[in-house]
């Protein structure tokens, strides 16, 4: 059998009782598969690549959980590399025959039970990697580090058959690089802000980024209609909106940081930090900055959802504009900020179903839309123009301008790495 035949898994056993399952003579309950999630479309998978079951009663010590395939003393028990008491990950198995059965053990109590069938191993469906697929240093593009862990890629030149300016950060979230979220739509200046010169728009990007000190930054949700709590205090409060601009959020609980689907604002008002205790919005620490359409869920680059056409009158979806956006790694450790420029002759932008595909090929495996148009604008500490501003931002009259549209919120990297001025 050819090793990139795809898998496709389906149940072939009814679901035990949803209620907990039996338990043995250790109390250990019966663990219960329920769902499953791979890269592709249709739950399908290439040899090698990751497989996500949903259900109740795995361990949350991943070397307690055994993928089994086979019987008896034939039995094969495969890594599981993540897991928690409701999902397990593990690598799909390269095997010859056509068809596999798979099930979980937990001490001894094995699930219901999944087959994995090899498909045409003509399917086309690019999988997902945590390693990027796309490079654009080898498109001519450059790679600079910001500082340890904090990589800037600029990328001018042809991609998908089109003139694309794309500028790049990749950041590795550890004790040294932070993820944050920024809100502030006063032309006055926050308290502490360094001192400027007269006349400056505190909304500014650049701004944002000098009084956080930041490393690098990006604009984020838009300040007219997207709900934003920074570390437990609501900065922007939640209104009625397309469900399109608002259906998914990004999450900062200390260091982890997360991409959810919410349906509206008010569904991300009501995002908590419960792992902490806390319970009751706003009365907790939780960074919440809520922004649509879901770009990637799961390796999965997301098609536009039923009846968003008929809301999206101005085709603000499919028609090519500057975009915004921001990725996080299988694990939550990696997190990549993009944007893309659009609006001029030789920078077309993107529609985002496009965006998506750029985003899964830098390695996301959840991706998410931030304010595009002419708000895009990405913060680099020491590169760009005179203002840090690495990107093209389509308010400007000429390509190296330096004219930026008011924004509310900034998702910026802070680096204790960076050099002291």
């Amino acid at each position: 059998m050819n090793k990139k035949f795809l898998l496709l898994l389906i149940p072939v056993l009814a679901l035990v009782s949803a209620c907990g399952g039996s338990k043995g003579d250790d109390g250990t309950p019966t663990p219960i598969i329920e769902r499953i999630s791979t890269a592709f479309s249709d739950n399908k998978v290439k040899a090698g690549q990751p497989v996500t079951l949903f259900g109740q009663n795995f361990s949350a010590n991943a070397s307690e959980n055994k993928v089994l395939y086979g019987v008896g003393l034939d039995a094969v028990a495969l890594r599981v590399s993540q897991a928690s008491a409701t999902h397990v990950v593990f690598n799909a198995p390269d095997v010859d025959q056509k068809q596999l059965n798979v099930r979980v053990a937990v001490k001894g109590k094995e699930s219901n039970s999944f087959t994995l069938v090899y498909a045409d191993p003509d399917d086309d469906e690019e999988p997902w990697s945590d390693t990027p697929t796309l490079d654009f240093t080898t498109m001519g593009g450059t790679k600079v580090t910001v500082v340890p862990g904090v990589e800037f890629t600029e990328f001018h030149g042809t991609w998908e058959s089109e003139p694309r300016n794309i500028t790049i950060v990749r950041t590795q979230l550890n004790e040294h690089n932070k993820l944050g979220i920024f809100f502030n739509y006063r032309t006055a200046a926050p308290e502490g802000y360094p001192a400027v010169k007269d006349g400056t728009d505190y909304r500014d990007l650049d701004y944002k980024c000098i009084y956080l000190d930041a490393v690098a930054g990006t604009n984020g949700p838009m300040a007219c209609c997207q709900f934003v709590r920074v570390n437990g205090k609501e900065e922007n409060g939640p209104t009625d909106t397309s469900e399109w601009i608002a259906n998914c959020a990004l999450t900062i609980d200390g260091d982890k940081v997360d991409i959810v689907k919410v349906t509206d604002n008010y569904k991300a008002r009501r995002l908590t930090n419960a792992a902490n205790g806390n319970i009751d919005a706003p009365d907790n620490t939780l960074s919440v900055g809520c922004a649509g359409p879901l770009l990637v869920w799961e390796g999965k680059v997301q098609p536009y959802a039923d009846g968003w056409s008929a809301l999206d009158k101005d085709k603000w979806l499919t028609k090519t504009h500057p975009r915004t956006a921001i990725g996080i790694s299988s694990d939550g450790k990696t997190v990549v900020q993009v944007a893309v420029d659009g609006r001029w002759n030789v920078a077309v932008g993107m529609e985002t179903k496009l965006l998506g595909k750029l985003m899964k090929g830098l390695g996301c495996y959840k991706a998410m839309n931030f304010d595009g148009g002419g708000g895009t604008a990405m913060w680099v500490y020491g590169y760009g123009n005179s203002r840090n501003i690495v990107n093209h931002v389509c308010e400007n009259s000429s390509w190296n301008g330096t004219t930026l549209r008011p924004t509310g919120a900034a998702v910026y990297i802070k680096s204790d790495l960076k050099p002291k001025n």
